[in-house]
This record gives structure tokens, C-alpha cells and sequence, in this order.
């Protein structure tokens, strides 16, 4: 009986270390799983704010680059030029910042289809109707994006006004004012992810208005015109790759522009103080891109749009 006993008494016991061994092994498992964690989140949070500040410290480069072109005295803006050269690699310790820096005047202009005032430039709308006929895109999408701009109340023919805007499932009314970014015009009737990402590289919301000849696209300089031809753009992108142009009158330089120049003269330029920055890095897992769009002045630039992503 008391062998029973024991045997009982020693079984339970068993039971009871296993028990607590088991409970011990759950308890030290989770907190070695919150120390992991908690040490894997302060390193991605250190690799976070290590990238902030790298992305910064690329803006900033860029920003004296620009400053130290402007402080040259060139009467031009090119691509053959220092803030032209690509993606330039800035080292941050053992990693790199990727700097690029755009021309913002070698875009059409969105908001120069309407005068401040809110008024239609035709010849503007001209333009940017030949760019959508380029890039195969609806020039429906013209006289969308022109009653988005004007204050007016009549749609135009392609276009939309209130009465389609308020008949949306989540209604809203259309701006009847210039745009602060490009990514308003997803609010656009018909405005896609696909055309936008056609449009992207051919316009802009900052810039005075004129074309800068010697950065446009082909797209772009092929829109300025109806005579222009692929043949006449790429001369002009012959021309400024081998002599950039000092005024606008030096595209005459191409064979078959001289007529064209009258007509396309208050429409194109040789020079911007417009420029998009981007800056991107990765530190471990960690990556963070900053685009900002500045305006270079005599002594400084003006942050114009900051976007971190």
C-alpha cells in the first residue's frame, strides 16, 4: 500500500516538474521573443531614421549643385551639364544616397492651358493636344483637364463640369484653379493610373511655361508645332547634345525650323530655374525615396513640393 502511495506521489511529482519545465520554457521562449523584437524594431527604426536623414543630406547636395550652376553664369540650362549626369551616388557611410535631378521646364506645363484669370490659351491647348496625340492618350483628356482649370460652368466638349462631378458615387466639385502637383489630375474625369503614367514624364505644374529646348522630351518638341516632325526633333536633339542652344533663336540652326520659329517662339525657352530632386536610399531593409521640386533664385532655392515615400 504505502509502495502505491509512493508510486502516486512520485508520478504527480513528475508531472509537476514537467508541468513547471514546460511553463519556464513558454516563459523564457517569450521573453527571448520580445528581446528579438524589440532589438529587430530599434534596428529598423535606426536604419529609419538613419535613411531620413540620408535622403535629406541627398537634397541638400543636390540644392548647392544647383546653386553652383546658377553661380556659373550660363546662359543656358542643358543636359550636358553637372545636374544632368544621371543617378549620382553620394556615400553615407557604407551605404549610398542616388541623387537625380530633372528639368522641370523641358515639361508642358498642365496649368498654362488657362490664364490666371482662368481664361483658355489656346495655343497652349494646342500644344498639349499634340503631346496626348504623341503619347496615344484620348484628346478627350485635353478638354477634361481644361474644365478642371477654368472657373467656368459649361463643359467642353470632351470635358466634365459639375453636373458630372456631383453625380459621382462620392461627389465632389471640380478645382476651377491651376493645379499644386500632378496628382491632382487623378480627380480628373477619365484620368487613369495607365495615362498618368504616360503624362508623368512629359509635364509639370512648375515652371514659368516656356519649353526648355535644350531638356525636352522628343514628345514634348514634337507637340510644339503641327509641322514638326520626328525627323525636325531629333536635329534638335543632335544639336543640343553636340552645342547646346544659347537663345532660343539657335533652333533655327535645323534644318526646316526656320519657318517653324515664328510660331513656336513664346512657347520655348534655353534656360529653367525649375527643377524635381529625388534622393533614395536603402540601409538594411529600410528604403526611403524624398522627391522635392525647387525654384533656384539668385542666392537660394524655394521648396516648392516635398513628397517621402
Amino acid at each position: 500500500m504505502t509502495h502505491r502511495i509512493m508510486k502516486r506521489q512520485n508520478g504527480a511529482a513528475l508531472i509537476l516538474t514537467i508541468l513547471v519545465i514546460s511553463m519556464l520554457t513558454v516563459i523564457v521562449f517569450d521573453f527571448f521573443h520580445s528581446a528579438w523584437t524589440q532589438t529587430a524594431l530599434a534596428s529598423s527604426y535606426a536604419n529609419d531614421t538613419k535613411a531620413f536623414f540620408a535622403i535629406r543630406s541627398g537634397q541638400a547636395v543636390a540644392r548647392k549643385v544647383l546653386m553652383e550652376d546658377k553661380r556659373n553664369n550660363i546662359n543656358r540650362d542643358s543636359l550636358d551639364e553637372e545636374w544632368a549626369q544621371g543617378s549620382i551616388p553620394l556615400p553615407i557611410d557604407n551605404d549610398y544616397v542616388f541623387i537625380s535631378i530633372k528639368d522641370e521646364a523641358g515639361k508642358f506645363n498642365i496649368n498654362s492651358m488657362t490664364s490666371s484669370r482662368g481664361y483658355h490659351q489656346e495655343r497652349r491647348i494646342a500644344i498639349f493636344k499634340r503631346l496626348l496625340e504623341q503619347l496615344k492618350i484620348d484628346s478627350n483628356m485635353a478638354d477634361a483637364i481644361v474644365d478642371w482649370l477654368d472657373p467656368g460652368s459649361e463643359p467642353l466638349p470632351g470635358g466634365a463640369e459639375d453636373g458630372y462631378y456631383m453625380t459621382l458615387k462620392n461627389p465632389y466639385r471640380p478645382k476651377n484653379s491651376w493645379l499644386d502637383s500632378i496628382d491632382e489630375l487623378y480627380m480628373v474625369k477619365g484620368m487613369t493610373y495607365k495615362i498618368m503614367e504616360k503624362l508623368k514624364p512629359h509635364i509639370t505644374v512648375w515652371s514659368e511655361g516656356r519649353m526648355n529646348v535644350n531638356t525636352a522630351t522628343k514628345a514634348v518638341l514634337m507637340s510644339l508645332d503641327d509641322s514638326m516632325t520626328e525627323e525636325l526633333a531629333k536635329g534638335i536633339m543632335l544639336l543640343r547634345l553636340t552645342t547646346p542652344l544659347n537663345k532660343t533663336t539657335d533652333i533655327k540652326k535645323v534644318q526646316g525650323m526656320a519657318p517653324i520659329y515664328p510660331r513656336i517662339a513664346l512657347d520655348i525657352a534655353v534656360k529653367s530655374d525649375f527643377y524635381m530632386v529625388e534622393s533614395s536610399v536603402t540601409i538594411g531593409e529600410n528604403s526611403k525615396t524624398m522627391q522635392a521640386v525647387y525654384k533656384r533664385k539668385t542666392n537660394n532655392v524655394k521648396t516648392l513640393y516635398r513628397k517621402i515615400f
